[in-house]
């Protein structure tokens, strides 16, 4: 193998460091590369040998050296047939012709259907020139037809598999079937396609992952912000009544304290008494034990008086024991008890409404909101209870529920208002002072409700089953009531709809989308306004679903300059949040006198339980 090496170093051009080609000799008896030494010369101006560096007076004409070349020829055969003849390794195709240590294949013959090695190659060749032959195939067993024996040269388009040309004759002959080459570049093209889509939903399921740990990460960011929020609040909380326990707790010490320099001083004043007394006493006792009889009249004026101020039978004074002890035993502490179980019950039924809220919300909503427990009072959580929301309607009647009336003097001429503003009726011809001195809609038979509201959330019920025609929803205070055309939000309205279109009943959410497709007619509709979230949303209250909502609504709105000049001028407030008044309508059709009681009720709002 040295001696091989050798060998080929000597056959290196020393400027390439390959194998020579056309090798020339220079005067100096060097060899080179034609091509290397004349563009060595071309490239450094000066005729002279890279080896020795002798120059060269004239560059010298070079001629191929031809014995020196053929013998480099040689030399090259014998090294690739050496490297041909190498063994087939482990997963190479092996030469089916050799007869000992099997050679490494070089082609495939589909003809005779035999891996050749490089001499057995030549060989095959020289004898049969027209074969067709390909990158060496280790199963050709597979390539074969074993009904046939003959090549798989077609692929079949309604079996979808490859046959050969006989088949065509037997189990496939009024198949369609192409070459295999037009086939494998249709396969192929298809599954260039499919790898593309394939890679486009990989590239859009993971923007969609790294979407969804982001969003996950935000979400736990903004988790462990509200957790931290609502520990804040609770601390708070116990502060607040740890501050309040040491205020009572000062401020009873100080009545005890108060009551301990009362009784020290009635003390020190019965003391003092009792020390009089006895005085009083002692000088009594020595007066009767004497027998001057001048001594003892004299003396007695001088005792008689003091005698009725220190009675000792006198009750004026009660003791101020049995008080000490009331005061420590049964007043405050009985207070305090009482007042830590109303607050601790109270306390208990906010919290698990508040929990309730939280897991039925979708999880902005309670924070956005604390005034849902605000509705409920304490006295009336401790003599009730509180009933825990099984779902999110349930909740908003718990929790949102108002109390609405219509106003008739902005009822239509064609509508009438009952007496309690809770029910709206078709007008019966008489003529009332709230249409002649109310602000009515002129050409839409539509009632606004009494009550606006600027904020927060609001929710009440409408019983629409007596009505073939009816309106519901909310709109701007700015609405033009003397329009000809049905509110949209656009205008300042967000309404729910059933109308007749010739027989047909439609059910619309916005007048201008396609109807609503509803399993079942609501016959009780909710109402509720997120006036905060932007949101009006319908529920059928006896299904408990959500029929249609409005989602980003747009309820502020900029206040003109002129206005807003005028309101500056004059010193009134200006808002730029108007009120949303609900709204209500009934429209009448050729069937109307079917129902001679058409209605629509505002109804009181009772939870499922």
């Amino acid at each position: 193998m040295a001696a091989a090496n050798s060998r080929e170093e000597q056959l290196q051009c020393s400027i390439c460091l390959n194998v020579f080609s056309e090798p020339v000799t220079t005067p100096c008896g060097h060899n080179y590369c034609k091509t290397c030494i004349t563009g060595y010369w071309a490239s450094s101006g000066i005729a002279r040998c890279p080896l020795c560096q002798k120059k060269f007076r004239n560059r010298p004409e070079l001629q191929v050296n031809t014995e020196f070349r053929d013998m480099v020829e040689r030399f090259n055969s014998m090294r690739m047939r050496g490297e041909d003849d190498d063994p087939a390794k482990p997963g190479e195709v092996p030469c089916d012709v050799c007869p000992g240590p099997k050679g490494k294949a070089q082609k495939t013959c589909m003809v005779c259907l035999v891996s050749y090695c490089r001499p057995h190659l030549e060989q095959h060749q020289r004898l049969t020139r027209k074969h067709q032959l390909m990158d060496p195939v280790s199963n050709l067993e597979d390539r074969v037809c074993t009904k046939h024996n003959k090549m798989f040269e077609l692929f079949c388009q309604v079996d979808q598999t490859c046959v050969c040309f006989l088949c065509l004759r037997d189990n496939h002959a009024t198949h369609e079937a192409v070459p295999l080459e037009r086939a494998f570049r249709e396969r192929k093209a298809r599954m260039v396609d499919v790898m593309s889509e394939i890679e486009m939903m990989e590239n859009k399921k993971s923007r969609s992952i790294r979407e969804i740990k982001h969003s996950a990460e935000q979400n736990k960011k903004e988790s462990e912000k509200e957790i931290a929020d609502v520990a804040e609040a609770f601390t708070a909380l116990v502060a607040s009544l740890q501050r309040s326990q040491a205020e009572l707790i000062e401020l009873i010490e100080e009545k005890h304290k108060e009551a301990e320099r009362q009784a020290e001083n009635r003390v020190a004043q019965l003391e003092q008494d009792v020390a009089e007394l006895r005085r009083r006493r002692l000088e009594m006792k020595c007066l009767l034990q004497t027998e001057d009889h001048l001594h003892l009249l004299q003396s007695c004026p001088s005792l008689h008086s003091p005698a009725h101020t220190f009675n000792p039978l006198s009750h004026s004074s009660p003791p101020i024991t049995p008080d000490l002890s009331g005061v420590s035993q049964h007043g405050y502490v009985r207070l305090v008890k009482k007042a830590l179980a109303q607050m601790e019950k109270s306390l208990s039924n906010e919290m698990q409404m508040l929990i309730h809220e939280v897991r039925l919300s979708d999880g902005c909503e309670a924070a956005a909101q604390p005034d849902a427990a605000e509705r409920l009072t304490a006295d009336e959580f401790i003599k009730e209870g509180w009933n825990p929301p099984q779902d999110k309607l349930m909740m908003i009647q718990q929790c949102h529920a108002v109390d609405v009336t219509m106003d008739n003097y902005t009822a239509n001429s064609k509508l009438e208002v009952s007496e309690d503003g809770k029910q709206l009726r078709f007008h019966d011809g008489r003529l009332s002072l709230h249409a002649l001195f109310g602000r009515r809609f002129t050409f839409l038979p539509f009632v606004l409700g009494k009550e606006g509201f600027s904020s927060g959330r609001f929710y009440y019920e409408v019983q629409v089953s007596r009505s073939k025609c009816f309106v519901l929803g909310v709109v701007k205070e700015s609405i033009d009531r003397e329009a000809f055309s049905f509110p949209i939000p656009e205008n300042g309205g967000w309404l729910f709809s059933k109308l007749i279109n010739g027989y047909q009943e439609e059910y619309r959410g916005n007048f201008v989308e396609p109807p609503l497709n509803l399993r079942q007619r609501p016959q009780t509709v909710g109402v509720f306004v997120d006036y905060e979230k932007g949101e009006v949303s319908f529920y059928d209250v006896d299904a408990r679903t959500l029929i249609y909502s409005y989602t980003g609504c747009t309820f502020t709105e900029t206040t003109p300059a002129l206005k807003a000049f005028l309101y500056s001028m004059t010193g009134a407030p200006l808002s730029g949040r108007p009120k949303l008044y609900p709204i209500f309508g009934m429209y009448e059709t050729g069937v109307n006198r079917e129902v001679p009681n058409e209605f629509l009720a505002i109804t009181p709002v009772a939870p499922c339980n």
